[in-house]
């Protein structure tokens, strides 16, 4: 497993958004001093001229046969939304053999994380935002600014938590789902795998699998078909 020392300055991203990619690398440059920035894109997409103004970015469709993973460098999602990191998980690690060992976790340096939670790679911790004691973070999870996760929590691989959201104590958040803005959940609730809780909600009962549920209370209101492409492409996961 390489290493996350400070004399690493290079960040590989794998997969681009136009939104999300520039606010990784941001964090990156205040968290690990990042100055410059590779981008492996999965699909055709553009990347803003721009972008290359405030970092050393290369563009590439792909790895050559003779790049080396052993070599010091941080690889993290260019992408943050959860159907997407699982996609681009998945791409890279069929394609090139890049498994979750090689992610690097961009830890914000005005976040808290509590020294007995379990922390899985490739997680992505944005400003004032506190994961609390003994909960546990799977494999490339978005936490963004000013979310709250309580004690015991779990939360699945490539799950995303946005702005604002609080989970209190002894929260099961299934892999792939998404809590939206400022929503709350309370004590003992489970979310399903790939389902949605939509911004402003309050979760007082548990939600299944692969559902969009919102509301005050919330509740199911959909399936989420956003997933359905994903899992047949890339199959369903633990």
């Amino acid at each position: 497993m390489k290493s996350d020392s400070d004399e690493v300055k290079k960040l590989t991203l794998l997969g681009f958004c136009a939104g999300n990619s520039p606010l990784v690398m941001d964090i990156a440059k205040d968290a690990m001093h990042i100055t410059e920035v590779d981008i492996v894109k999965n699909v055709t997409v553009d990347v803003p001229d721009n972008l290359s103004k405030r970092f050393g970015i290369k563009v590439n469709d792909g790895f050559s046969d003779s790049y080396e993973f052993l070599n010091p460098m941080h690889i993290h999602f260019g992408v943050l939304d959860a159907h997407l990191k699982y996609a681009v998980f998945n791409h890279f690690q069929k394609k090139y053999n890049i498994g979750k060992v090689f992610y690097s976790s961009i830890i914000h340096p005005k976040s808290f994380i509590a020294s007995s939670v379990k922390q899985g790679n490739g997680l992505l911790l944005e400003p004032m935002a506190v994961i609390s004691s003994e909960s546990a973070v799977g494999f490339g999870v978005t936490i963004k600014r000013n979310s709250s996760i309580g004690h015991h929590v779990s939360l699945g691989d490539f799950s995303t938590i946005n702005p604002g959201a609080i989970l209190s104590g002894n929260v099961d958040v299934g892999e792939g789902a998404t809590i939206g803005s400022g929503a709350t959940i309370i004590h003992n609730i489970k979310v399903g795998k790939y389902s949605l809780i939509g911004a402003g909600s309050v979760v007082t009962k548990n939600i299944p699998d692969g559902v969009v549920a919102f509301g005050n209370p919330c509740r199911v209101v959909r399936k989420y078909e956003r997933w359905d492409n994903v899992l047949k492409v890339h199959g369903q996961g633990s």
